[in-house]
């Protein structure tokens, strides 16, 4: 997965996979017991998100705003990179360096989504 779309720049340092099988075997795909969380945690090294094969994702960041933020705009940009794909035409994703400014600008409106997106829960 590579960040195609602004509000997901912070996909940039790349997003590894991790593949359960390599630590524990085969399993139920859940991370049940502290060597499966190290593990899981080695894969995501200093990344944000890591993909976890055959379950989903994985986001961290240092605020539960920031957090939700990354889970939210990881799933937007997965819809999108697969539509891109789909279309067949060459993709342009964000540099690494445009990751970098598109993150740091946009890290400074994190908390206007999270006070709609948090009205919203409370209402449903």
């Amino acid at each position: 997965m590579k960040p195609l779309y602004h509000m997901s720049a912070f996909l940039h340092p790349g997003v590894p996979v991790f593949e359960i099988r390599q630590t524990g075997g085969m399993t139920d795909m859940l991370v049940r017991d502290p060597d499966l969380g190290r593990a899981l945690a080695h894969s995501l090294g200093d990344k944000p998100v890591a993909l976890m094969r055959g379950h989903g994702n994985v986001v961290v960041a240092a605020t539960i705003p920031l957090a939700v933020f990354r889970a939210i705009y990881t799933e937007t940009n997965a819809r999108l990179q697969m539509q891109a794909i789909s279309l067949g035409g060459p993709i342009t994703y964000l540099d690494p360096e445009e990751g970098r400014m598109a993150e740091a600008s946009i890290g400074a409106t994190v908390n206007r989504p999270w006070e709609l997106w948090k009205r919203r829960a409370l209402d449903a």
